[in-house]
């Protein structure tokens, strides 16, 4: 174990736990502990010799120093890898749910997170006395400016009105005299209101009842809830995840991806600078956008979309032909409309000369290594599922990062989903009214804003979406999925899935012993309960 002399320790004691052990946590260095840690490859010595060599100036870090050390350090190791060794958080804030997904998407090296629509009521207004929905300049500028900002008032304030009145609902199906709760530490007994006496125990019983009710409402009257609904996200990352995040957004031909990849960048470059510096617009992956767009454009143009099931367990591939034909359809998914089996039958259908253009017009011409292709390269694993469920739903699903996924464009073109409950409140036709209007906007913007116009859709919307994995992997998104406190709708479909899992590979199928095939009309009512045990 090396000795330092006490100046060194009292250098040392400023950036890491203890100077004097083997093992310590590092702080305090943002913006060039990547470089130092870098170091650990080609040197010698240990990270507190090193940094003390190297990253200090008369016991003082030295910023002009350190960013040549830096510089150095990325031309020697190469930035991809040392990226990865420097972390920061960010907050985005009101920005659209649209946006979010764009930003979650980005799986590995960040992990996010949002305000939730299951614990979170959307009807405040900003200070100008608006509802908060991201209203797009090139939108709100065109002709379709005043019906964009009336129709999603509307859908606004009938959200608003729904979830007021499903709160009142809910506790008359739910009185509070005559519930009961496990809100006491260590006691695990449910008690009445009136079997409380201690002030504590009155203001956690209150306080979940009160969450149990809200909670509810906001899982029926999430649908609701427009694309461009204004919502906040925070990250943890490291510098290789957000230089691909910032290029990711830069690339996308909308205004508000690329304002927030130009504020990111700048918020970030006050911390890890070296890290995001090559962040830029892909050329390279735009021509492979438009390109299949196209593509897919003349060959499904004649094609009417299928309405398949909701939950469909692919077939897997039974030859180098049959795997050859599902990658080139996988290429098409997320530029079409249509169902994966249906895009395979159009796929094998195709001559040869066809599918090589498929081919090469995903993969594109590539100019250097870093012009990698998309994720339907990934594809071929045991388990895919294509998937139709609604966006809100998604939203919670598609946070399996580990997954390899491909998803369709958001439209009103599928199905909208409303709960009994709607019906029960006599809301009805009001939020049929809501989800016209919004399908009326979304057409009226398509052709002129194709991706602008997924504001408009509500996120009781239907969307196709596509995932491989593993049966590890299923395994920890299915048995946590279908717990209990889970949105009913998405723990249905993962029921679903497992189910035809079993069905195919019944060994697979009960090595799942957790997933939960019950069903829970009062989904978040133990969980806020346990919620209060662990406060006291």
């Amino acid at each position: 174990m090396t000795s330092f002399t006490a100046d060194e320790i009292a250098l040392l004691a400023r950036y890491v736990s203890d100077p004097n052990e083997n093992i310590f946590v590092v702080s305090g260095l943002t913006g060039i502990i990547g470089a130092v840690y870098a170091r650990y490859s080609r040197s010698p010595t240990g990270f507190r010799e090193t940094f003390l060599r190297e990253f200090l100036n008369n016991g003082n870090l030295d910023p002009r120093r350190a960013d040549e050390l830096i510089e150095r350090v990325l031309v020697a190791y190469g930035d991809d890898s040392v990226g990865e060794l420097e972390g920061t958080h960010l907050s985005i804030e009101n920005i659209s749910i649209l946006a979010t997904k764009e930003i979650e998407d980005r799986r590995i090296g960040g992990s996010p997170i949002e305000q939730s629509t299951r614990y979170i009521i959307y009807n405040t207004k900003d200070d100008n006395g608006r509802f908060r929905f991201f209203r797009d300049p090139k939108i709100m500028a065109s002709e379709f400016g005043q019906r964009c900002e009336d129709t999603l008032n509307f859908v606004f304030q009938t959200y608003s009105e729904l979830v007021s009145l499903l709160q009142d609902y809910f506790k008359k199906l739910k009185p509070i005299e005559d519930t009961q709760y496990a809100i006491r530490a260590g006691d695990e007994r449910e008690y009445m209101l009136s079997d409380l006496s201690e002030e504590r125990d009155l203001r956690a019983f209150r306080l979940t009842y009160k969450n149990d009710i809200k909670t509810k409402a906001c899982d029926v009257t999430r649908v609701l809830l427009p694309a461009a609904t204004l919502t906040n996200i925070g990250i943890f990352g490291n510098g290789r995840f957000f230089q691909g995040l910032l290029s990711h957004l830069y690339t996308l031909d909308a205004f508000e991806m690329n304002d927030i990849a130009a504020r990111a960048h700048t918020a970030l470059n006050t911390v890890m600078p070296r890290y995001v510096k090559r962040a830029s617009r892909s050329y390279y992956l735009h021509s492979v956008d438009e390109n299949m767009k196209d593509l897919s454009n003349s060959i499904f143009s004649s094609v009417t979309p299928d309405n398949d099931e909701d939950v469909v367990l692919l077939d897997n591939p039974k030859n180098d032909k049959e795997y050859m034909d599902f990658l080139l359809a996988v290429m098409l998914y997320k530029y079409s409309l249509c169902p994966m089996r249906q895009i395979r039958s159009v796929i094998s259908k195709l001559p040869d000369e066809r599918k090589i253009e498929i081919f090469n017009t995903y993969i594109c011409n590539r100019e250097n290594r870093r012009n990698r292709p998309g994720r339907a390269l990934e594809f071929g694993y045991p388990l895919t599922f294509d998937l139709t469920l609604d966006y809100g739903d998604y939203r919670d699903l598609e946070r399996h990062r580990i997954l390899t996924q491909e998803r369709q464009m958001l439209t009103p073109d599928i199905d909208f989903v409303i709960s009994d409950e709607i019906d029960a409140v006599g809301f009805r036709g009001r939020v049929n009214e809501a989800v016209e209007r919004s399908a009326e906007l979304y057409n009226l913007l398509k052709k002129d804003f194709p991706y602008e116009a997924q504001y408009a859709v509500l996120l009781g919307f239907k969307i196709r979406w596509m995932v491989g994995m593993n049966p590890r992997e299923a395994m920890h998104m299915l048995e946590l999925r279908t717990g209990k406190q889970g949105h009913p709708r998405y723990r249905a479909m993962c029921q679903s899935m497992h189910n035809l899992i079993s069905q195919r590979w019944p060994l697979i199928g009960e090595s799942m012993s957790f997933v939960d095939h019950r069903s829970y009309y009062w989904s978040r009512a133990e969980s806020e309960a346990g919620q209060r045990r662990r406060e006291k």
